[in-house]
Formats: C-alpha cells, sequence, structure tokens
C-alpha cells in the first residue's frame, strides 16, 4: 500500500513537472495565452518523451546525447548542493546546542548577528566571498581557496560555504526553538531532579525528541536553498545545472533537468516520512470539523465592530519599538520615491561628460561617485535617481504579491480544512510537498520569460497585462504553501477545548470562524506577510539576474550598437541585472547601492515580524528578553553584585501578623 502511493505521488510530481515545462508554448510567435499551441507542444513532449533516441541537447550548434550531456553538470551541482546543507545544518546543530550554554546577553548578541546575516542576499554573500578571498591574497599573496571556476577547474570549497549560510542560520533557529521548548517539559525537569548533567539531558533526550521536528521543518529550507543553488552557480562561473538549463531552453531540457532535481529529495523526504515515520495522521476528523449550519454574520453592527477592532489592533503595534521602526523605513521610502516621481523632471539624471572649473574633462560615463552620488551607469544614468525612483515599484509590488498570497491562501484554506475530506487533504498535502523540492526561481523563469523578455518586434502585450501576469503567477507559485500552512494551524486550533465548547453549544461556522480563527491567527498572519514579503524580494533579485525584470525587460537588437536589457520600470532588479558583472570589473557602485537597499528593506520587514512575535508572546504569558546595548553588557554582573549584596531595611516590606490568616504591613518606625 505505501510503496503505492510512494510511486503514484511520485508520477503526480512528475506530471506536474511536464505541464510546467511546456508552459511557454502558451506565448510563442507573440501570443498571449494560446491554449492550442500548449496542447500541440504537450503531446509533442509526451511522444519524445516515449522515443529515448530522441532525447537529445543541443550544445554549441551540435546535438549530443541528453542525459550523458547532463549527467556531469547534475553531479557537479548536487555535490555542491549537499556539501552546503549538511555542512549548514551541522554548524546549525552545534551553534543551537552551544547557544544552550551562553548567558543571556550573548543569546541576544548571536539572535542579532544572525539575523543580520540572514537578511543579507545570497548574490551580496557569494560577492563578498569572492571579495574577501582576492582581498587577503592581494595582502598576504595566500590565495586560501579558488574562487571561481577557470577552464576545466572545478571551484568546490567557497561555493558550498556560500550555499551553506542562508540553512544554516534558517535551521540554527528552528533547533533552537525546539531544544527551548524541549526543556520545558516535565521529563526534562525530572531528569534533572535525578542529577541529569544539562549536556546530558541535550544529547540523550532533548535531540532525540526533536529529529522528527526539525526534519519537516528542513523542507522549507530545502526550497529556499535550492533557488540560491542556481545563484550559487552563476557567481560562481560554474558549468553546473543552471548553465545547462539556460543553454538550452526547449521543454524537453528543462523537464529531465527538473526531474533530476526532484527525485532524489522526493526518495529521501516522501521516502523517509512513508516508510520510516509512523502516520499519525489518524486522527478523528470529526474533532477538526465545523457545526453543519453556517449562520449568519450582520455587517452592519459585527463589520463595525470589526472594523474598530482592526484598527485598535494595528495601533498596539505602533507601541513596539521593533515594528514601528520597520514600518517607518518601509512607508518612508515609499512616500519619498513616490514624491520624487512626481516633482523630479527630469525623472533619472543623466551625465555624458563632466569637465572640472577649467573646461577639462575629468570623467567620462560610467561616473564614479567621485563625482556623481552613488555614481553612474554605463549610460550615464545616475544610479541614486534610479534607486529612488524604482523604490516605490519594487517595494508596492513586493507588497502587494505578499498580500495576495496572504489572503488567497487564507481564504482557500477555510474550505480545504473544514469541507474537504481527510483523504483528499492527505494527496493535496503530498503533491504540495512535492513543490520542495522544485527550485522557485526555475519555475518562475520559465512561466515568466517568454511574457517579460522583449522579442525583436517589440512586446505584443501593455506593461498593465505584463505586471498582471507577473503578479497572478508570483502569487500561484506559493499559495499552496500557504494554504497548507493555514490549514494546520487551523487544524490546531479546532482541538483546543474552548472551540469544542463552543461547538458543543451550537456555534455556527461564522462564528467559529469570525470569534475564534481570526483573532487567534491574526498575528501567525501578520508574520506570514511578512515572510512572503521578503521572500518576494528574493525572487526579484534572482529573476534580476537573469535579465528577467518586473513589468518586462526592454532588449535593443541593434547587431552594432546595442544597449544591454533594461528595465521599464526602473525597479531595483533591473540595476541589479544591468550590473552583475560589475564587481569583476571594478564598479561595485553599480550594484552595491542596489544590494544594500534591498538588505534594508528585508531587515526592516525583520524588524516588524520581530515586534509581531513580541506583541503576541507579551499576550500568551512569555517573558520577552530586552537588552540595553553594551550598558546591559556591561553593568549586568554589578547590578547583579549589588542588588544580592544590599540589605537595607527599606528594600523590605515586613509584615505583621493580625489574626487567623490576616497580615498587614508593620509600621517601620
Amino acid at each position: 500500500m505505501k510503496s503505492g502511493k510512494f510511486i503514484a505521488y511520485y508520477l503526480l510530481g512528475l506530471v506536474g513537472i511536464l505541464l510546467i515545462s511546456t508552459s511557454p508554448a502558451l506565448f510563442r510567435q507573440g501570443a498571449f495565452m494560446n491554449v492550442g499551441n500548449y496542447i500541440q507542444e504537450l503531446r509533442g513532449l509526451f511522444s519524445i518523451l516515449l522515443e529515448p533516441s530522441e532525447w537529445n541537447y543541443i550544445y554549441k550548434g551540435d546535438t549530443v546525447p541528453l542525459i550523458e550531456h547532463l549527467w556531469e553538470p547534475y553531479q557537479y551541482s548536487m555535490t555542491i548542493f549537499f556539501g552546503g546543507i549538511l555542512l549548514g545544518f551541522l554548524l546549525a546543530f552545534l551553534g543551537a546546542f552551544g547557544t544552550l550554554f551562553l548567558p543571556k546577553w550573548a543569546k541576544v548578541i548571536v539572535h542579532r548577528g544572525l539575523g543580520v546575516l540572514e537578511a543579507i542576499p545570497d548574490l551580496l554573500l557569494a560577492f563578498s566571498l569572492q571579495l574577501f578571498i582576492v582581498w587577503f591574497y592581494r595582502q598576504t599573496e595566500i590565495l586560501l581557496m579558488p574562487f571561481t571556476t577557470l577552464g576545466q577547474e572545478k571551484v568546490y570549497a567557497l561555493p558550498i560555504v556560500a550555499i551553506a549560510v542562508l540553512p544554516m542560520v534558517m535551521m540554527y533557529k528552528i533547533i533552537l526553538m525546539l531544544m527551548e521548548e524541549e526543556m520545558t517539559k516535565p521529563y526534562v525537569q525530572m531528569a534533572k531532579g535525578k542529577g541529569l548533567e544539562k549536556a546530558s539531558i541535550l544529547s540523550v533526550h532533548v535531540v532525540r525528541n526533536i529529529i522528527k521536528s526539525a526534519f519537516y521543518h528542513s523542507k522549507i529550507i530545502i526550497w529556499g536553498t535550492l533557488s540560491s543553488l542556481l545563484i550559487i552557480e552563476y557567481i560562481f562561473n560554474m558549468n553546473g545545472i543552471t548553465t545547462a538549463f539556460m543553454d538550452d531552453f526547449r521543454p524537453m531540457v528543462s523537464s529531465v533537468i527538473l526531474f533530476l532535481v526532484f527525485t532524489p529529495f522526493y526518495i529521501l523526504y516522501q521516502g523517509t516520512e512513508l516508510f520510516l515515520f509512523k502516520d499519525h495522521k489518524a486522527v478523528e476528523e470529526a474533532n477538526i470539523q465545523m457545526n453543519s449550519f453556517i449562520g449568519s454574520l450582520s455587517v452592519k453592527r459585527g463589520g463595525g465592530e470589526w472594523l474598530k477592532s482592526a484598527v485598535r489592533e494595528f495601533g498596539v503595534h505602533f507601541r513596539n519599538i521593533k515594528f514601528l521602526t520597520g514600518f517607518i523605513i518601509i512607508a518612508g521610502t515609499v512616500i519619498v520615491s513616490v514624491v520624487y516621481s512626481m516633482t523630479a523632471d527630469p525623472l533619472i539624471d543623466q551625465y555624458f561628460q563632466i569637465y572640472d572649473e577649467n573646461d577639462r574633462l575629468v570623467s567620462a560615463s560610467p561616473h564614479t561617485p567621485e563625482f556623481v552620488f552613488l555614481g553612474t551607469d554605463a549610460l550615464g544614468y545616475s544610479v541614486f535617481d534610479q534607486l529612488l525612483a524604482g523604490a516605490k515599484y519594487t517595494i508596492l509590488f513586493a507588497l502587494i504579491i505578499a498580500f495576495l498570497r496572504l489572503t488567497v491562501g487564507f481564504a482557500l484554506a477555510i474550505p480545504y480544512t473544514f469541507f474537504l475530506p481527510g483523504k483528499v487533504q492527505r494527496v493535496f498535502e503530498k503533491l504540495v510537498d512535492g513543490m520542495h523540492f522544485l527550485p522557485l526561481t526555475i519555475i518562475a523563469y520559465l512561466l515568466l520569460r517568454p511574457v517579460l523578455w522583449m522579442p525583436p518586434g517589440g512586446f505584443t502585450t501593455t506593461e498593465t497585462e505584463r505586471i498582471l501576469y507577473q503578479g497572478i503567477i508570483l502569487t500561484i507559485l506559493a499559495v499552496p504553501l500557504v494554504v497548507t500552512l493555514f490549514g494546520n494551524e487551523m487544524k490546531l486550533i479546532m482541538k483546543e477545548e474552548y472551540v469544542t465548547s463552543t461547538k458543543v453549544l451550537g456555534g455556527s461556522s461564522v462564528h467559529l470562524l469570525w470569534k475564534h480563527l481570526l483573532p487567534h491567527l491574526s498575528p501567525r498572519m501578520g508574520i506570514v506577510f511578512g515572510q512572503q514579503f521578503i521572500q518576494t524580494l528574493l525572487i526579484f533579485i534572482h529573476l534580476g539576474v537573469f535579465e528577467i525584470y518586473f513589468g518586462g525587460t526592454k532588449v535593443s537588437y541593434d547587431p552594432l550598437m546595442g544597449d544591454p536589457p533594461l528595465s521599464t520600470t526602473y525597479e531595483w532588479s533591473g540595476l541589479i541585472g544591468a550590473a552583475k558583472n560589475s564587481l569583476m570589473t571594478g564598479r561595485w557602485w553599480l550594484i552595491i547601492p542596489a544590494l544594500l537597499s534591498f538588505v534594508i528593506i528585508i531587515l526592516s520587514m525583520q524588524l516588524i515580524i520581530q515586534g509581531i512575535k513580541e506583541i503576541q508572546q507579551k499576550r500568551v504569558g512569555v517573558v520577552v528578553e530586552k537588552s540595553n546595548g553594551l550598558k546591559r553588557l556591561f553593568s549586568r554582573r554589578t547590578e547583579d553584585k549589588a542588588s544580592a549584596r544590599d540589605t537595607r531595611e527599606d528594600r523590605f516590606v515586613f509584615l505583621q501578623k493580625v489574626s487567623g490568616d490576616s497580615y498587614r504591613e508593620r509600621d517601620k518606625r
């Protein structure tokens, strides 16, 4: 039975890959959503799959066997990826284990440092590692390790380190959270009472109990890291699976590449879940079902109360300094960008040549920051002006996409959780799990490039149509994951005693949803919104590296004086795509300001997420640690010692027995 499920789910995953790989046919020859072309392409793909002799790859104009050509790049990519994942998970475990023995002030420093590291895009991280190797070599003439692939020589160590950073930070936070929760369990207190050391309890009992939860959490980490693999391969000039994908864009090649990426992770995760882990989902489905009658909602009264409650809830968050800081930075950036776009003339200043006071030529484009603030690009356009003009598009588009993912996912999670049969839910969950093993960047590239890349004859769609299409695609790609996420959260809430009591007392479905699910899920929705916003920004960066810009990529086909691909909206990923090779030529100002702008916005959203978490923790009674920075660091021991030794009488309250069990404060005089 389990073997049949395993094979059936795998085949469904392969069918989904085939459907995605043929999607460029919808936009062939200037068409938009041409279903006839799509069906014809899909039939052709199935016919080729049935004839292995037709499995070929076009390499430098020659036809070579497909699997034979892809196997070496595939092995290279998987070696780098699994090496990075294993290194990251190992460091995360050791770091989390050691953190539990640190004092509180040291934990605060570690958490903040990792938070900043998590906000750094993989593109900037890879560049920074390469620059450090070059800088160290120039200072000492010692090459620590190769930092790029040259000819047939392959680079391993540095890409593995770059890949390991993201899973290390994310898994560290997960393992630390799981360990801290496990340390509050009664069996841990009993073990301490018997005299067991903390290290022994952690290594023997706690680690064993959190392995399964950490395994499930690792799937979302794998999903994010797979997209980073494409960027890492590009930056380090690796001849991996990314190069093979970009050089031959035919559906057959795309399908096989996705098959090869999908298969090992499917075997590892789905095989482990089906054959090694016990199935704990056989719970009575009646416990999580709504009452059969829907009930009604008073829009006049309930809607007004809900609006007041929402405004009051939103206002509470502004009392948290982290939430307020993040909100001011993001909102202020958007406002400044909008005002600048409305008042600037011209929108982007262009500097061709710069002369000094003696009319002597001192600089030609691209100008360095020495002559123009933040410098200019190769065409003389101000980098600072482009950042200001594009900020509103980048941030607002990311906010809109995150909001759509959240609202659509939550709306679909309600019928998914309460009205679909349990078997249908489990099949859907397995299909969604399969999405964790496909690089989101590749899927987005496959679906977006035919529409956003300008053909030789010019765009056949308007900019508004392209923006709507890209927004819909980037929303749909994440909605299934958001649906299952909220579905699982709703199931947990429906098992609470107060919900069961409400159902027994006759609470309608609308009442349960409005009075119980929404209030408890609202903090979680804020966190998910922030996470989806950050993920959308990272997708913008990844697509920008491959010159797929939001709103469309303007391409010049002039064989003699063609301009580089340009963004039609000046959004930030266009700056990254146009200057992705600038660090190698020493023109750092073309890309660093854009990457740092992304970092600032991501850090701001992380502050908002932390603020929401702190507010929720206070509501449920969890003590939130506050740090006073260096003052707390250097004055902690002194304050503790002073308070412990201070035995002055005025620091105590003395009680005097009056009668029975009654006491009153004794007069100190």
